[in-house]
């Protein structure tokens, strides 16, 4: 008999923020992802199948860390260029991962405005 995994996949990720709207802002328009709700302060957005919360920091809690989100564009070339003329600050040139026939898989991080480093990950046509 073969056993199931205990998890079965990554439901939701939390944020805590110093300005929940701006940072709401910036996961909306900057990013594009799509508002689910908002309820009591917080706001989740879909991503995948995954949900993200953002919502305000508790007294004590910090903001940023060592957590980092991957993001899988649709369109690596047109996701870093929106990114670009937006002005976020990319960290790094691209980095390859893998290669594969006609495609390789990069990486590419930068920071959200309070420090949450976050990341493009996905395949390129080459």
């Amino acid at each position: 008999m073969t056993s199931q995994p205990l998890i079965s996949g990554i439901a939701q990720i939390a944020l805590a923020s110093a300005d929940p709207i701006a940072l709401v802002a910036f996961y909306r328009d900057t990013l594009g992802l799509p508002v689910l709700f908002e309820t009591n302060g917080m706001t989740f957005f879909q991503s995948g199948a995954t949900r993200l919360m953002i919502g305000q920091a508790q007294p004590g809690q910090t903001i940023g860390g060592d957590t980092v989100i991957y993001f899988e564009p649709r369109d690596w070339s047109a996701a870093e260029a929106k990114l670009e003329q937006a002005g976020i600050a990319l960290l790094h040139p691209a980095q390859k991962l893998q290669e594969a026939p006609g495609r390789e898989l990069m990486l590419r991080a930068f920071k959200d405005p309070e420090g949450h480093t976050l990341a493009l990950m996905g395949w390129r046509a080459i």
